[in-house]
């Protein structure tokens, strides 16, 4: 969507929304008059603004678990794998317990017999892995398999066992970022800004190879060799395009994307198929945000909350909340969080060079 177009869909929008509810439809349809696709755009942001059930139908939205940062909500127990996919890998992978849960999956630690290795084990969950099928999903999960990077987690194997899909990665000691921000809140600058950089390195790696990320957080940033002085691994690279690619028809009817509400881009949230690194940056912009403020840019009780807040605000600047943050670092987030993807950095890489030094400006390389 060109800035012209945005500008034009977000006025109406503006407008749309001073109105009734039961007099927003007519006045986009009078507004939009023959522009059909125009329409269409502003009826969207409309169903992702009001209503409250509109993101949790979409099975890749991966909903808040509160209004700010903090340990996801774990999902309910019938969530885990069920017993005849772990019996599938048995042969493969000596299951021993759960790492965590999440909206998509359920992460399991598991040695690898062959290899002789801790793992881990990413199982979707059931209703996930029916709408998607295997072929697709792992025709498309492959293609990020040859992402050999610093800062990115790799992935081992994938495939299908007992009706389930399943990745596997390396088991990382240490915790992710999500969690020490849970215990800490805010991170040293100095220290933010470091990992910050980091992931901007991997996501510029993957991005010269035409992977885009889509679902940059704190729960897919791992802290390898310690929380304090331990280096950002980014997970999950390729695993939110393959689940929109292969689910594609179940996502399109719902007009979203995959991707979490405080960190997805506006265009993103819009459900915009042509992603490009500018919806990573957008992301990273949050995480540093979060990092830096204890909290992301955008809060709110619902997840269309978020979404519209992130879509019709401006967030607080960070210098505000903490001025230790330097003048330079808080402008480069902001241009990170802009609206307009034409507005933000061009490449995770100009973000990085942006971070580390005062002159460098948004229209880097």
């Amino acid at each position: 969507m060109s800035p012209e177009r945005w500008r034009a869909v977000n006025a109406l929008l503006q407008a749309a929304l001073t109105r009734a509810p039961a007099e927003r439809s007519g006045f986009v349809a009078d507004a939009c008059g023959a522009d059909a696709a125009l329409r269409r755009e502003v009826e969207s942001l409309l169903r992702v603004t009001v209503d409250d059930d509109f993101l949790e139908r979409s099975p890749g939205i991966a909903l808040p678990a509160s209004s700010g940062a903090g340990d996801p909500v774990p999902a309910p127990e019938d969530h885990d794998a069920p017993p005849q996919a772990l019996a599938a890998l048995a042969d493969r992978y000596a299951v021993e317990r759960v790492l965590g849960r999440g909206g998509m999956a359920t992460v399991w630690l598991a040695r690898d017999l062959r290899h002789r290795r801790l793992v881990a084990v990413k199982v979707l969950h059931e209703d996930l892995s029916a709408a998607l099928g295997p072929e697709r999903f792992l025709k498309e999960i492959e293609l990020t398999a040859g992402l050999q990077h610093p800062h990115v987690l790799p992935l081992f194997d994938s495939g299908a066992a007992g009706g389930l899909l399943y990745y596997v990665m390396p088991y990382v000691e240490g915790e992710t970022l999500r969690t020490r921000l849970a215990r800490e809140r805010q991170l040293p600058v100095d220290e933010a800004v470091r990992l910050a950089r980091e992931v901007a390195d991997a996501l510029a790696y993957a991005h010269a190879r035409g992977v885009v990320h889509r679902d940059v957080k704190p729960e897919n940033v791992l802290l390898q060799g310690g929380s304090h002085g331990g280096h950002a691994l980014v997970a999950d690279f390729g695993i939110a395009l393959a689940v929109q690619q292969a689910g594609e028809r179940r996502l399109t009817q719902t007009g979203l994307a995959v991707g979490t509400p405080q960190y997805m881009a506006p265009e993103q949230a819009m459900g915009d198929r042509t992603l490009d690194a500018r919806a990573d940056v957008y992301a990273l912009g949050a995480v540093l945000y979060e990092m830096l403020a204890g909290e992301p840019p955008f809060t709110g009780l619902t997840a269309q909350a978020i979404v519209a807040r992130a879509m019709t605000e401006q967030p607080r600047a960070l210098r505000a909340q903490r001025p230790s943050v330097p003048p330079h670092v808080d402008h480069a987030v902001r241009t990170a969080l802009e609206k307009l993807p034409a507005d933000r950095f061009p490449s995770a890489a100009a973000f990085a060079a942006a971070l580390a030094a005062p002159q460098v400006s948004a229209s880097a390389a």
